[in-house]
């Protein structure tokens, strides 16, 4: 606003060529032709200085926000009379003279109340503001002590002069003076002076929603409770409460517990918040658990708590005492009664309980007589610690060469009440003396030789028939002639060792021994050495049994009672046995390793391999032994109680969760001396790998540990491996993808190796309503007296819908799928199946099918996928599949057995399956589907459908 008049306000300015030193002509006179008139006076706006051309405003107070712009018509006449006419433009400048004004009286917005002290960054409202000036810089605030929550707030101004309201403090809905929201006032001043006329106010109301931003409150977070470990399943221990404050505390809360602290699930949890006993406890095994209990809420996302249960276990006198150690006391052989040991016991329960000692001890009333008339036993009444304690004497003199060996079972009795007993047996064994003379022997000694890579090593020792076993010492040890190239001999222990880079054939070696104390001298001996090669792919491809209570000794060792009779190793028997159930002839298989595992009680694991045109598969060798196990063993009088031996097949034993086995093989032999015979096979060790095989990626790939398959060819490269593949092989290693089955077949894979997360699919094709797609688990009954192990996989059609079994030990859990076509419609479908520790689901062709709805209000989209998916839990207590049987594809082999052995509650139907399934994979390894280990009416491919294309 103009306030003045007489304000200049431009000069304008006309040229005239004429002479201004000739008279008048250029003399040029100002004036306004055409000016604007005032509405309320009358008066033109603007005057011009005639001379000068200067234009003045003729009124006071223009006004820029009722007529920005103004246009006069000015007239310049020069003294010739001549004139010309121009525009003048005037625009009105802007002064801060107009007060700002807010849109509204009074603003209103809601607003999540903040989660935590964490505020948000982005404004809660955007106010704005009216002003006539041209030009504002408003500057916002919120009024302090305006009214409540004003301090919660604070004002920003934007670059387009808007403001906008900013949360400072946290608001909690929980408050119940900020759960009715909030009302304050907010300035704006368009000026930096205090000047009333340039600030203008309004009213906010901020209402406020309530969000899931507590976590439900225990009322006693840390909860110690005692029970005697005997206590029984169900039986409850403590209840816990928690509250929400969420929602004007009407959220709903959910008790758990977090399975990372209760692994083997010994508790369990209501809705109501009371824990109980679900698995039986054991003291000995775990005095104290610390369990924590979780209350979820309601709400979204939902919000957890966690309190701890500390569960102290008591102890009652449910152990049994055993020896202290593992006594072998040795009693030398023709020496008069004496004391042969002193022996201690050890109670695993808690002696300040009086759940232990003092022990007593006595020999077992059921003992043969032959025990109870050479020992004796008699407590010790005054040992140090007052624990108790007994020595075992003997009763007479003993003779090695009549007896080596003899077991005593003790008795041992502890002290609690009810008192426990159990009996336990010392090994006492006859020391050797040499009495007595040797005689002429001769020796067999094979030896496989990996890969022609054996060291220096070991092969066995020169054997005499001598009934003394303890005289080494006395002996000395020559060569008969010239020493063997390709042989050394230690003359003091009469080992023999063979060199590095021996040949495979027969070696016929001689050698004379001296016995210093019996006199002799120049006694012979025969050594007849067998080298045999093996390659690496014969032990890749061997199958393996775990056999209890023969030493490797023992099953190496050709029996030989007093030198009147001898019969075949046990080893020759099983090769033997091996041969014919696996229809091939001896001398193609080569039973190459047999490795103590285990000293006591003696456990020995024991290789073999099969050649014929080319190496069996071990899961044919492991399938059809398992299948004739109890056969094998009568006929060779051994105890197999492992088939395939497998360091993760019982849960929890060498890993807590995910279990691969690992072969290492060394080019050093292990070296089984039996006397007369040696064995001096490959060294093998299974062992367990904590961790999913298929997932680890720390070893690079290498043709060796990756091969190609089906003929395909290897190479390596900067980044690993790769494959050239011939025709059909169409998998990244040279894999076919596809088989057939016409109904009446079955073909054998590797087992499904142990993951604690595991996915597996397949796609099959099909026009038959029923037939069995996929099974791992047992293939025969189980042997009385074994560890059972009864976990077990099953895919099957029934009806045209998938059916799916799965056991982890420890109960079955049956899903099934109701698609909304049947899946024998001669169109490509796909399985896939996910599990962990205690879920389990089935997809059916990726859910394509699921029903989706999309509510008009808004609200979440509907999902319905009933037909094409299925979950559950697997019933407790075991979390983990474990099995090392064949996986068959299409239909089953094996013997039929009663699925109330394995305490299963569903069994398959085990229809075969007629089509054609492809791309098994199991936590991305993709199977092999060309070359089974074994099969039936079953072929690589698929004809059915190439016959259509």
């Amino acid at each position: 606003m103009l306030r003045l008049s007489g304000t200049l306000v431009m000069a304008i300015t006309a040229v005239d060529y004429d002479d201004t030193n000739e008279g008048t002509n250029a003399r040029l006179m100002y004036s306004i032709e055409k000016n604007v008139i005032e509405e309320e006076t009358g008066f033109p706006i603007f005057e011009i200085e005639s001379e000068t051309g200067g234009i003045r405003t003729a009124v006071c107070c223009l006004d820029r926000e009722r007529t920005p712009d103004y246009s006069i018509q000015v007239v310049a006449i020069d003294g010739g009379g001549l004139k010309g006419t121009g525009t003048a433009s005037i625009r009105v400048g802007d002064i801060n003279d107009m007060p700002p004004k807010f849109t509204k009286e009074e603003w209103f917005t809601e607003v999540d109340e903040t989660d935590g002290i964490t505020l948000p960054e982005t404004p809660i409202l955007t106010v704005t503001v009216h002003d006539e000036d041209e030009i504002n810089k408003f500057q916002y605030k919120v009024i302090e002590d305006s009214g409540f929550g004003a301090d919660k707030f604070t004002m920003v101004r934007n670059n387009d002069g808007t403001g906008s309201l900013k949360i400072v403090k946290p608001l909690d809905y929980e408050d119940p003076l900020q759960s009715t929201g909030f009302r304050f006032r907010i300035q704006v001043n368009d000026s930096d002076s205090s000047d009333r006329y340039h600030v203008a106010y309004s009213w906010v109301v901020v209402k406020l929603r309530d969000i899931n931003d507590n976590e439900p409150q225990f009322e006693r977070p840390d909860v110690q409770v005692a029970v005697n470990e005997d206590a029984q399943v169900g039986e409850s221990l403590e209840t816990f409460r928690a509250t929400d404050p969420d929602q004007k505390g009407k959220s709903k809360v959910k008790y758990s517990i977090d399975r990372t602290s209760d692994r083997k699930r010994h508790f369990y949890i209501d809705q109501n918040g009371t824990v109980y006993v679900q698995r039986s406890l054991d003291r000995e095994e775990c005095s104290k658990h610390q369990v924590l209990v979780l209350a979820i809420d309601d709400g979204i996302p939902p919000k957890t708590a966690t309190a701890l249960l500390t569960v102290i276990v008591e102890d009652i006198n449910d152990n049994a005492p055993t020896f202290l150690e593992d006594y072998y006391p040795v009693l030398p052989e023709h020496v008069s009664p004496r004391k042969v040991v002193e022996i201690l016991a050890y109670d695993k329960d808690d002696r300040t309980k009086g759940n232990g000692p003092p022990f007593s001890f006595k020999m077992d009333p059921s003992a043969e007589d032959v025990i109870r008339a050479s020992f004796k036993v008699e407590n010790e009444q005054r040992d140090v610690d007052g624990d108790g304690s007994a020595v075992i004497s003997s009763l007479r003199a003993f003779d090695r060469e009549q007896q080596k060996e003899y077991l005593v079972p003790i008795v041992i009795k502890d002290s609690g009440s009810p008192a426990m007993s159990s009996t336990s047996t010392i090994t006492v064994v006859i020391g050797d003396v040499n009495d007595n003379e040797m005689h002429p022997g001769s020796k067999d000694i094979l030896v496989y030789n990996y890969m022609g890579q054996a060291p220096d090593s070991q092969i066995g020792r020169v054997f005499v028939n001598d009934l003394d076993d303890w005289d080494l010492p006395d002996k000395k040890f020559y060569w008969e002639g010239a020493e063997h190239p390709r042989f050394k001999l230690d003359e003091d222990t009469g080992m023999i060792k063979m060199r590095h880079g021996t040949w495979d054939g027969r070696y016929h070696l001689r050698f004379k021994v001296y016995d210093r104390k019996q006199s002799q001298t120049d006694v012979p001996a025969n050594v007849t050495v067998t080298v045999r090669g093996l390659p690496h792919e014969a032990i890749i491809n061997s199958g393996s049994i775990r056999v209890a209570g023969l030493t490797d000794e023992d099953l190496v060792r050709v029996v030989d009672h007093k030198f009147s009779t001898q019969q075949a190793s046990k080893i020759s028997r099983l090769r033997g046995k091996l041969a014919d159930i696996l229809n091939t002839n001896r001398d193609s298989l080569e039973v190459f390793s047999v490795q103590l595992r285990q000293k006591h009680p003696p456990v020995t694991d024991v290789r073999f391999t099969v050649h014929r045109s080319r190496y069996y598969k071990p899961v044919r060798l492991n399938g059809l032994v398992l299948m004739h196990r109890e056969e094998i063993e009568k006929d060779v009088g051994i105890n197999i109680t492992i088939v395939a031996i497998d360091e993760c097949l019982y849960e929890n034993h060498n890993c807590e969760g995910s279990c691969t086995n690992t072969m290492n093989i060394s080019n050093s032999p292990y070296l089984v001396d039996g006397n007369t015979t040696s064995l001096v096979g490959v060294r093998v060790d299974v062992m367990a790998e904590c961790t999913c095989g298929a997932r680890n990626f720390t070893e690079s790939e290498s043709c060796r540990t990756s091969p190609c398959y089906n003929g395909g060819r290897c190479s390596e490269g900067r980044y690993g491996s790769s494959c050239s593949c011939p025709s059909g092989s169409d998998g990244p290693r040279c894999q076919q993808t596809t088989r057939s089955f016409r109904g009446n077949g079955w073909a054998w894979y590797p087992p499904l190796a142990m993951c604690d997360n595991s996915h597996l699919s397949l796609e099959f094709i099909t026009r038959k309503e029923d037939g069995l797609l996929l099974y791992n688990g047992p293939i025969m009954s189980p042997e009385t007296e074994e560890v059972i192990v009864s976990d077990f996989i099953s895919v099957e059609l029934d009806k045209g819908e998938p059916r799916l079994l799965i056991d982890f030990g420890s109960g079955t859990l049956e899903l099934r799928v109701k698609t909304q076509k049947s899946l024998d419609d001669g169109e490509w479908h796909r399985i896939d199946i996910y599990w962990d520790t205690e879920n389990v689901r089935l997809v059916v062709d990726l859910c394509k099918s699921a029903d989706v709805e999309e509510p008009e209000d808004g609200s979440p989209l509907k999902f319905d996928d009933t037909s094409c998916q299925a979950h559950g839990t697997v019933p407790p207590f075991n979390e983990y599949l474990n099995v090392n049987t064949p996986l068959q594809i299409g239909g089953l082999h094996l013997e039929q057995f009663d699925p109330h052995m394995y305490h299963w509650q569903f069994m398959p139907v085990g229809k075969g399956f007629d089509g054609c399934i492809k791309n098994v994979f199991h936590n991305s390894k993709l199977y092999d589907l060309g070359a089974p280990g074994l099969s039936r009416a079953s072929v690589a491919g698929c004809p059915q459908t190439e016959q259509v294309c």
